[in-house]
């Protein structure tokens, strides 16, 4: 008995004791603990910018790009064999050229000879032509008097077979001496356009490039000397898509704006004129190909082979919105804005250029519609209007 109560003494009181400490502790802890308001969430206002929807025919701007073409270039060859005798001192790498002006010389000192023997053959057998001519007339008043003299039988058949015979050879050597004279003309010809095409003259005014030719070259016919671009004469293809190049004629004698661009800077703009197309499609993409001839009237211009923008007027678009293309997302879709929250409508794009999209919707006039690029923006998601941007 003794020993249990030295037990209950020392081992259980004190667990007692320990225990109701860390109760009452609790109790306090409880008890003088503050008070946490339930919070509230509070939903999200997203600021964006609208557009009105206004409806209206359009006929937005299409770019195109491409390369200034010559329209007229020639390749400067000669049609004859020979050596380089002369070259003019304007026949230089960029040099304006005249029409007309002689550039390049071959030595035409044997054509010349063979000429010179061509015009002595040709005046001495027109002296033989005259002679026999003369000859013919002769024995053919002898046939006629012979013929009269047999009639009164002072003459005999013989005498005017021999009359007969030698005037039929003398027309004979006439014929020949004529067939001679217009072979010999020809060579003559031949010769003169021998020594025509040792020349090289200048076709038309033009800006010479590729420039190949030295001072006593031996050239073939055919050897290319140069390249001669016709001034003032550039046109600009360009390729449009297939809903346009459907009716390629209405385009004829219609105005673009060809632009010379450096980085994002304009050089110079110059008007053009589409004067044809090409009657086939492109195998790629269907389109088809317009040619611009740019405006000669005035002073600037645009070289030959300049990468250049072409700006026209492309579809006849009926009754479309325009809108930032900001306004467009996933799926066709953009939001209009109905008591303060995002609406999808799903929209049907014609054209888009330069940040702009032309469109077919389920859209009334004036609804407002986000051009604020938003995460995520999806149907009944509150939106505040800070701004209404107009799409000019």
């Amino acid at each position: 008995m003794v020993r249990f109560l030295k037990f209950l003494i020392t081992r259980i009181i004190p667990a007692f004791i320990v225990l109701g400490s860390f109760v009452a502790g609790f109790v306090y802890l409880q008890s003088t603990k503050p008070t946490v308001e339930p919070v509230t969430l509070k939903e999200k206002v997203w600021s964006v910018k609208a557009t009105p929807v206004a409806y209206s025919d359009a006929q937005p701007d299409f770019r195109a790009y491409s390369t200034v073409k010559a329209m007229r270039y020639a390749n400067l060859q000669i049609a004859s064999v020979g050596e380089v005798e002369f070259v003019s001192p304007n026949f230089k790498e960029g040099a304006i050229l005249n029409k007309g002006e002689v550039l390049i010389r071959l030595d035409t000192e044997r054509q010349t000879l063979a000429l010179a023997d061509t015009d002595a053959k040709i005046k001495a057998e027109k002296i033989n032509a005259e002679s026999l001519k003369k000859q013919t007339k002769l024995r053919r008043k002898l046939v006629d008097r012979v013929q009269k003299m047999k009639e009164r039988n002072v003459a005999t058949d013989a005498s005017l077979d021999e009359a007969e015979l030698a005037l039929v050879i003398t027309e004979n050597q006439v014929a020949q001496s004529i067939a001679k004279l217009q072979t010999l003309d020809i060579l003559r010809r031949n010769q003169l356009k021998d020594i025509k095409d040792a020349e090289l003259t200048a076709p038309f005014n033009g800006s010479l490039s590729n420039v190949n030719i030295a001072l006593g070259q031996k050239v073939t016919a055919g050897t290319k000397f140069g390249v001669l671009t016709k001034l003032n004469a550039a046109e600009v293809p360009f390729v449009v898509p297939a809903e346009i190049f459907i009716n390629p004629s209405s385009f004829l004698n219609t105005n673009v704006s060809v632009i010379w661009k450096s980085g994002n800077d304009d050089i110079v703009t110059i008007p053009a004129t589409i004067r044809r197309y090409q009657s086939q499609v492109d195998k790629s993409d269907g389109g088809g190909t317009l040619y611009a001839e740019l405006d000669t009237k005035i002073e600037t211009s645009i070289p030959v082979g300049a990468f250049v923008e072409v700006v026209y007027k492309g579809l006849d678009l009926k009754q479309v919105a325009v809108l930032p293309e900001t306004a467009l997302y996933a799926n066709n879709q953009v939001y209009s804005v109905v008591d303060g929250r995002s609406t999808a409508k799903t929209v049907e794009v014609q054209y888009r250029s330069e940040g702009k999209i032309w469109i077919k919707a389920d859209l009334e006039e004036n609804d407002l519609i986000i051009n604020t690029r938003v995460p995520g923006l999806a149907d009944g998601m509150k939106v505040k209007i800070i701004e209404i941007i107009d799409t000019d």
